[in-house]
C-alpha cells in the first residue's frame, strides 16, 4: 500500500508539470490523464537503463567539446563524471540518462559561470590578520632586535651572533633571481638534483608516467593499455615533432623515419579510437619532419643540392625553437593556461604545415630516377607560384623565400659567364657546355660553346629560365669575342657596376606587387637582371663590329662582287670571259687567270680588297671542258666559284652556310649577262650576210631577239632593282639596329634566304628556275642559228661566185679569188649604259664551227626561228602563271614579289603577241 501511495503521488505531480492541469481546476481532464499514466507504470516492464550506452553518449559529448575547441567545458564534464562514477549509487544510469535527455543543445547553451552557482558561499570570517594591525595593537613588534636570529651555540661577541633573518631572505633571493638571468656558463649536469631519501626517488618514478603499469588490487595488467594525462601527452608530441624518442610514439630500425603511435597508452579523459586517430595524425606528420632531417644530413657535393640544405635546417630549428617556447609555456606557466593536446597541435599546425610542403619536394625529387640538381628549384617554383594563386599568403612567402635563397647559388655560374665568359671546370648544372679542342675564330661563336640539351632535345635548365637562356648564352658569348678582340676591358669600364636585386622582399613587394601574379613578377625581374648584363657586352661588341672591323665595308663588297651592282665592273670581268668562250679558248675556265681578271675588274672598287678575292672551279665534267659544247648553254656558267675571303669578326655575321647563297645568286647574274651579252654585242659590220635573207626571215629573227631581250632585261631588272636593292638596304638598316650578335646573325641569315627565294632559287621554284635557264640557252640558240644562216649564205655566193669565175674563165675571162674559212668580223658592245668607249674591240669568230654539226637533213633557217619562237612563248607563259599561282598559295613578300614578275611577263607577252602576227 505504501508503494502505491507512494506511485500515485509521484504520478500525479508529474501529471501537473507535464499537463498543467490540477485536480482543483480540471478534474475530469486530470483524472484521465493520471488513470492513463498509471496504467502505463503499472503493467510496463521497462528494463534498467543500459550503463555502457550513456558513458559511451558522455564520451561523446566530451570528444564533441573538445573538438569544438571547447576544452573547459570538456574538463569539467568529465571531472563531474569522474566523482560521480567513484560514488556508489544506483540508479546512477538513470539519473544521467535523465540530464542527457534533458539537455538542449549543451554545446552552444552552457556556460563555465554557471558552475560557480553550485558552489555554497563561503562563510564570512572577517577581515585577514595583518601585520600593520599587529604592530598597532603591540608597539613591542617594532623593535626590529626581536626578529634576529639567536646562535645560542657562538661564545662570540654580540656582532658575530645576531642577524637580520628578513633581510638575509630578501638578499639571498634577489641574488638566485639575478644568478639565473646572469649566468649563462651552467651545463645540464649543474641543473641536477640529488636524491637524498626514497621518498625522492618514488617521487620520481611517479612522474615518469611511461614507466608505471596499471593494477587491480595489486595485480599488474601487463596488456591494459596505460592511461596518460594530456600534459603527459603534450610533452610526448613536442618531444616527438623535435625529432626526439618518445614512449607515446615509436619506430623501427628498419625505417627510422617512419614514426607510429603506440598502442600501449590512452588518455584518461578520451576515447582510444579519438586518441589513436590524433595520434595516428602527429606521428604522420612526425614521420614527415623526420624524413625532412634526415634529407637534409645528406652528404652532398652539389653547392645547389647544399644550400638547399642549409635553407631546410634553418626552418627546422625555427621550428624546434617555437616548441621549445610552447614547452616552456606548461613547465613555467606565466598565468593560467589550458591544457589542450588539440590547441597545442592548431598552434604549431602553421608552422608544421610549410616544412610537410618542403618535406613532399624532398620525396619526389628522390622518387624521380634521374632528377636534376635543379630540379628542387622548379618544385619550389611551382610552389610559390601555387600558394600566391590559393591566396596562401604565409606559404607564399615561406616558398618564395627559399626559391630566392636556393636560386642565388644557381645565380652564380650564370653572373661568373655573363660578366666574364668563363664556365666552371667540370660544371654539369650550368646549361652552357664548352667544345673539347682547338676552334677557329671564326667558328668561335657557332661551334665553340653550345647549350647543354637532355636526350630528349630539352635544354638543360629549369623551366622558369629557358626564355632568358638564349639571351645568357649570347652575353656570355659577346664577352669571349670581346676578350679575343682585345676589347674586354672597354667593355668593363662602360658596364654598370650594381645589378638588380633578386630576393623575395624586393622582387615581391607585398604593397605594390600583391595582385600581380608570381610568374609575370619573377620574369620581369629577371629579364632586368639579365638585361643589366646583355646590354652593355651586346652594344660594345655591335659598336665594335661596325667601326673596327667593318662590317658595313665587308657588306658593301659583297653587294659589288657577288650581285654585279656596279654595271661596268661587272662587265669588264664578265665581258672578256664570255669572248673567250665565244672564240673557244681553252683558257677561259682557268681559276689563276680568272683571278686575275676579277682583281683587275673590282680592284678599283674602294670597298674591295684584291687580296681577298679568289677564283675557284667545280670539279669539271668531260662536256664541261669541252670549249665549244660550254659555249652553247648558261649552265657552264656554273662551275665558276667566286670567293671573298672576310676576317673572322665578320664571318661571325656572315657565317659559311649564306656564302653559298651569294654564289647561287652570281651563278644566276653571271647566266642573264651572259644571255643579254652574245644578243647585244653582235653587231655585222657590212650587211653582206642578211642582204640575201627573205623578209620572212629578218621579221622572224629580229622579233625573237626583241622578245628574248625584253625577257632578259624584265628579269635583270626584277633581280637587281626589286629583290636585291631594296633588300639590301633593309638588311643594312635591320643590322644597325640589331641588339645583339645573334639577332644581326639572324636578320642576315633571313635576308639571304629571302633573297634567294624572290630571285627564283628556292626550291619551291626549281621547276621555274630550269624553265628560265632554257629560255636564256634559247638566246644562245637564236644566235648561233643566225650566223650558222650567214656562213651558208656566204659559201653559197662563193659558190655562185666559182661558178660564174668558171664560166667567165672559159670565156677567156680571168677574175681574182680568195681562199680559207670564211669569217665574221663583229664588235662588242655594251647595254643599259654599261659600256665605254675602252671596252669596244673587234673579234674575230670562225663561223665554220656554228655548221660543224648540220647534217645532210638541215632544217630551214625560217623554220627554226618558228621552232624557237613557239618555244619562247611556250615558255615564258608557264613561268608566268606559274609565278602567279605559287605567289597565290606562298604569301608574304616572296609571294608578292613573285606575282609582280608574274604580271610583268605576262603583261610584256601580251603587248608583244598584239604587236605582232
Amino acid at each position: 500500500m505504501a508503494h502505491v501511495a507512494k506511485l500515485g503521488a509521484l504520478t500525479d505531480e508529474l501529471v501537473t508539470l507535464i499537463t498543467s492541469t490540477s485536480a482543483n481546476a480540471e478534474l475530469a481532464k486530470f483524472s484521465a490523464h493520471r488513470e492513463y499514466a498509471l496504467r502505463a507504470l503499472r503493467y510496463s516492464n521497462h528494463p534498467r537503463t543500459n550503463q555502457f550506452d550513456i558513458t559511451s553518449r558522455l564520451e561523446g559529448l566530451e570528444e564533441k567539446f573538445r573538438v569544438y575547441n571547447e576544452d573547459p567545458l570538456a574538463d569539467a564534464l568529465n571531472e563531474r563524471v569522474d566523482k560521480l562514477s567513484k560514488k556508489e549509487i544506483k540508479w546512477l544510469p538513470e539519473v544521467l540518462h535523465l540530464l542527457l535527455e534533458l539537455s538542449n543543445r549543451p554545446l552552444s547553451n552552457s556556460k563555465l559561470e554557471h558552475l560557480d552557482f553550485l558552489n555554497e558561499p563561503e562563510e564570512d570570517r572577517g577581515p585577514p590578520l595583518r601585520w600593520k594591525d599587529l604592530i598597532a595593537e603591540d608597539p613591542l613588534l617594532r623593535d626590529q632586535k626581536i626578529w634576529n636570529n639567536v646562535d645560542f651555540g657562538a661564545e662570540s661577541s654580540e656582532e658575530d651572533g645576531f642577524e637580520d633573518s628578513r633581510s638575509e631572505i630578501s638578499i639571498s633571493t634577489e641574488t638566485d633571481q639575478s644568478s639565473v638571468d646572469e649566468d649563462t656558463s651552467k651545463r645540464p649536469e649543474d641543473y641536477a638534483v640529488e636524491i637524498t631519501s626514497s621518498e625522492d626517488l618514488a617521487k620520481l618514478r611517479e612522474a615518469q608516467f611511461w614507466l608505471k603499469t596499471p593494477n587491480v588490487g595489486g595485480v599488474k595488467l601487463e596488456t591494459v593499455k596505460k592511461p596518460i594525462s594530456e600534459l603527459q601527452a603534450i610533452r610526448e608530441v613536442l618531444f616527438m615533432l623535435a625529432g626526439y624518442p618518445t614512449s607515446l610514439f615509436e619506430s623501427t630500425p628498419e625505417e627510422p623515419t617512419l614514426i607510429l603511435p603506440s598502442k600501449g597508452y590512452v588518455l584518461k579523459h578520451a576515447s582510444l579510437d579519438a586518441f589513436y586517430s590524433l595520434a595516428k595524425e602527429l606521428a604522420a606528420q612526425g614521420s614527415s619532419l623526420m624524413s625532412l632531417r634526415s634529407w637534409a644530413k645528406r652528404p652532398q657535393s652539389i653547392p645547389l643540392l647544399q644550400v638547399f640544405q642549409g635553407s631546410i635546417l634553418e626552418r627546422l630549428a625555427r621550428l624546434e625553437a617555437h616548441l621549445s617556447k610552447t614547452q616552456q609555456r606548461f613547465v613555467e606557466p606565466a598565468e593560467d593556461i589550458v591544457v589542450s593536446i588539440l590547441s597545442v597541435q592548431a598552434e604549431i599546425a602553421s608552422y608544421v604545415q610549410l616544412l610537410l610542403r618542403l618535406s613532399g619536394i624532398t620525396k619526389n625529387v628522390d622518387s624521380e630516377p634521374y632528377a636534376h640538381a635543379f630540379r628542387y628549384l622548379e618544385m619550389l617554383y611551382d610552389e610559390t607560384c601555387i600558394s600566391q594563386m590559393a591566396g596562401d599568403d604565409q606559404m607564399y612567402e615561406f616558398m618564395g623565400s627559399i626559391f630566392f635563397e636556393c636560386f642565388q647559388i644557381y645565380l652564380r655560374p650564370i653572373r661568373t659567364w655573363m660578366e666574364h665568359g668563363e664556365l666552371g671546370q667540370g660544371d654539369k648544372v650550368f646549361f652552357v657546355s664548352e667544345a673539347s679542342g682547338q676552334v677557329e675564330p671564326a667558328a668561335l661563336w657557332e661551334s665553340r660553346f653550345k647549350l647543354r640539351q637532355t636526350q630528349n632535345g630539352v635544354l638543360h635548365a629549369p623551366r622558369f629560365l629557358r626564355a632568358a637562356a638564349t639571351k645568357i648564352f649570347t652575353t656570355g658569348k659577346s664577352v669571349v669575342v670581346l676578350k679575343h678582340l682585345n676589347q674586354y676591358p672597354l667593355m668593363k669600364s662602360s658596364g654598370p657596376s650594381l645589378e638588380p636585386s633578386l630576393d623575395f622582399k624586393t622582387v615581391c613587394n607585398p604593397f605594390t606587387l600583391q595582385l600581380a601574379p608570381f610568374q609575370e613578377i619573377f620574369e620581369v625581374a629577371f629579364n632586368d637582371w639579365v638585361q643589366s648584363k646583355h646590354q652593355y657586352a651586346s652594344a660594345t661588341l655591335r659598336k665594335i663590329l661596325f667601326d673596327s672591323c667593318g662590317l658595313h665595308t665587308s657588306l658593301e663588297a659583297l653587294s659589288r662582287i657577288y650581285f654585279m651592282a656596279d654595271g661596268s665592273t661587272g662587265a669588264a670581268f664578265t665581258s672578256p670571259l664570255f669572248d673567250k668562250l665565244d672564240t673557244l679558248d681553252r683558257s677561259w675556265n682557268d681559276r689563276f687567270t680568272l683571278t686575275e681578271l676579277a682583281r683587275s675588274a673590282f680592284g678599283n672598287l674602294p670597298s674591295v680588297n684584291t687580296d681577298r678575292i679568289r677564283i675557284n672551279l667545280l670539279p669539271l665534267s668531260r662536256r664541261s671542258q669541252d670549249p665549244a659544247k660550254c659555249r652553247r648553254t648558261v649552265k657552264a656558267l656554273s662551275i665558276i666559284e667566286f670567293r671573298y675571303h672576310l676576317s673572322w669578326p665578320i664571318r661571325i655575321i656572315l657565317t659559311p652556310a649564306t656564302f653559298s647563297s651569294y654564289q647561287r645568286m652570281f651563278t644566276f647574274l653571271f647566266q642573264i649577262r651572259r644571255s643579254s651579252h652574245i644578243l647585244s654585242r653582235k653587231r655585222l659590220v657590212t650587211d653582206f650576210l642578211t642582204s640575201d635573207n627573205s623578209s620572212d626571215e629578218r621579221a622572224f629573227y629580229y622579233s625573237l631577239r626583241t622578245r628574248l631581250l625584253w625577257f632578259i632585261h624584265t628579269l635583270h631588272y626584277y633581280t637587281t632593282c626589286l629583290v636585291l636593292a631594296p633588300g639590301s638596304q633593309k638588311m643594312q638598316q635591320a643590322l644597325k639596329e640589331a641588339v645583339d650578335v645573334d639577332t644581326m646573325i639572324q636578320v642576315h641569315s633571313s635576308y639571304v634566304k629571302s633573297m634567294v627565294d624572290q630571285a627564283l632559287l628556292g626550291k619551291k621554284l626549281e621547276l621555274i628556275h630550269k624553265t628560265i635557264l632554257k629560255i636564256l640557252d634559247l638566246a644562245i640558240k637564236l644566235e648561233d642559228a643566225q650566223a650558222a644562216n650567214a656562213v651558208a649564205n656566204k659559201v653559197a655566193r662563193e659558190q655562185q661566185q666559182e661558178m660564174m669565175e668558171h664560166s667567165m674563165a672559159s670565156m677567156g675571162l680571168h677574175t681574182p679569188r680568195k681562199g680559207g674559212h670564211p669569217t665574221l668580223t663583229i664588235t662588242s658592245l655594251k647595254i643599259d649604259n654599261e659600256s665605254s668607249d675602252d671596252d669596244e674591240r673587234e673579234v674575230d669568230v670562225d663561223l665554220s664551227i656554228l655548221s660543224a654539226d648540220e647534217g645532210p637533213g638541215e632544217v630551214l633557217y625560217v623554220d627554226k626561228l618558228r621552232t624557237m619562237r613557239e618555244d619562247f612563248d611556250r615558255l615564258v607563259r608557264f613561268v608566268a602563271s606559274g609565278l602567279k599561282g605559287v605567289a597565290r598559295a606562298g604569301g608574304g613578300d616572296e609571294g608578292r614579289s613573285w606575282d609582280t614578275l608574274g604580271e610583268m611577263l605576262e603583261s610584256g607577252l601580251g603587248a608583244g603577241m598584239r604587236g605582232y602576227r
